[in-house]
């Protein structure tokens, strides 16, 4: 046993501890795999997604959109983060200017301001911990009328949840890509 291992208490594998409890190389390989897959199909829903809510309106007149970019782990008490709302902020940022925020409650904080419609949002940047850090994009004044289908709830996600604590299964759901992409396009 090395070093490390005898200063924090790490054990070696045993014939006490199951086989199936420890990861190959070969799986960690696969389920990095099947994250990039993931990641990107969910990369190119979003951009369709927003292409086409910014062809009809604006994405502030999508309140599946909305529902997105608000989850906010801070609101319901737990500590996590949203791969989906994360993503889907990063992808909107094009269809906003970004200004300085009068707010200092984060550890980064901005205004957005829609190019079309003008609707204002204050984003927000915090880390709990070196583990779990997460971003939200907080509806301030909404200034267009919403013209997409209303939000299901429990809230479809795809890519998920991580963190140290969680909301229950009656406020998120995993759902498949088909769902979630059906969702995202209002079919």
């Amino acid at each position: 046993m090395g070093f490390f291992s005898k200063l924090f208490g790490l054990k070696e594998p045993s014939a006490d501890v199951p086989a199936n409890t420890y990861l190959t190389e070969t799986a960690i390989k696969q389920k990095n795999e099947d994250s990039n897959i993931k990641f990107k199909q969910t990369k190119e829903l979003f951009i369709h997604s927003l292409e086409y809510y910014n062809s009809i309106n604006c994405q502030c007149s999508y309140p599946r959109f909305q529902q997105l970019i608000g989850i906010d782990c801070t609101n319901t008490g737990n500590s996590f983060k949203c791969y989906d709302t994360d993503l889907l902020i990063d992808l909107s940022a094009e269809y906003f200017n970004i200004e300085k925020s009068e707010l200092n409650d984060e550890n980064k904080n901005e205004k957005w301001v829609c190019k079309k419609c003008c609707s204002t949002y204050e984003y927000g940047w915090s880390d709990f911990s070196i583990y779990v850090e997460r971003q939200k994009l907080k509806l301030t004044k909404l200034n267009v009328a919403y013209v997409g289908k209303p939000v299901d709830k429990p809230v479809p996600l795809y890519l998920g949840l991580m963190g140290h604590s969680y909301p229950s299964n009656q406020e998120i759901k995993n759902v498949s890509f088909d769902e979630f992409s059906n969702y995202m396009n209002e079919k």
